[in-house]
C-alpha cells in the first residue's frame, strides 16, 4: 500500500506557511517559517468522494492541492485573528 504526502506552501503578509497532508493518517501539519505550529485531523469533507474513487489523475492531484491550500489559508486567517 502506497501512502503519500501532499505539501503546499504560500506566503501571506511576508510569512511562509506550509501545510503537509499525510494521506495514511489523514492529518494536516501546519508550519510557519519552518516551525510546526499545529497538527489537525483533516476534515472528512476535505476531498469529498474523489478520495475513494480509484486511481488518481493529475486533475485529482491538483484538486487535492487546491483543497489543502484552501485549508491552509483558512487556518492562517483564524490563527492570525487569535494573535
Amino acid at each position: 500500500m502506497k501512502t503519500s504526502n501532499l505539501r503546499v506552501g504560500v506566503h501571506i503578509e511576508g510569512v511562509h506557511w506550509v501545510a503537509d497532508y499525510a494521506e495514511d493518517v489523514h492529518e494536516i501539519r501546519v508550519f510557519r517559517e519552518g516551525q510546526e505550529v499545529d497538527v489537525h485531523n483533516a476534515p472528512s469533507t476535505l476531498f469529498g468522494d474523489e478520495e475513494n474513487a480509484g486511481a488518481k489523475s493529475r486533475a485529482d492531484h491538483r484538486t487535492a492541492e487546491a483543497a489543502v491550500l484552501a485549508y491552509l489559508r483558512r487556518f492562517v486567517i483564524e490563527h492570525d485573528a487569535e494573535e
